[in-house]
């Protein structure tokens, strides 16, 4: 098998293995679900959630039910307008940087969600 074939199949079979992996895990916390026991399905619960949606704030008050301790932030990255920077590369480029960089330029915000109304607002 040549160099590249071999670099290939490592790579396919590190793919297949990753998602035989996920595939077992996901098995696993559905049978914590199923028989675990309550402690263990509220942290699953808790887990779930703080991935989803971000940790809990406490203190935060939900501005449109204005329940407090149910709102939960996370980062994120926004797609906002277009970059002078990557306008002017794709144009010394002929539009070939526009592939790999695309021409928004990203900005970080802050979303938050409410668990009591299930609102989800950015700031």
């Amino acid at each position: 098998m040549s160099g590249a074939g071999a670099f290939w199949l490592t790579i396919g079979l590190c793919v297949v293995g990753f998602f035989v992996v996920a595939i077992i895990k996901g098995v696993s916390d559905a049978n914590t679900m199923s028989t675990g026991t309550p402690q263990q399905k509220a942290d699953l619960v808790e887990r779930n959630a703080n991935w989803a949606h971000g940790e809990l704030r406490s203190q935060v008050v939900c501005p449109h039910c204005q329940e407090r301790g149910q709102v939960r932030h996370k980062a994120v990255t926004n797609k906002k307008g277009i970059s002078g920077g990557k306008a002017t590369g794709a144009i010394l480029t002929g539009g070939v940087s526009i592939l790999a960089t695309g021409l928004s330029r990203k900005e970080g915000a802050t979303q938050a969600y409410c668990g009591h109304c299930q609102c989800t607002w950015q700031f």
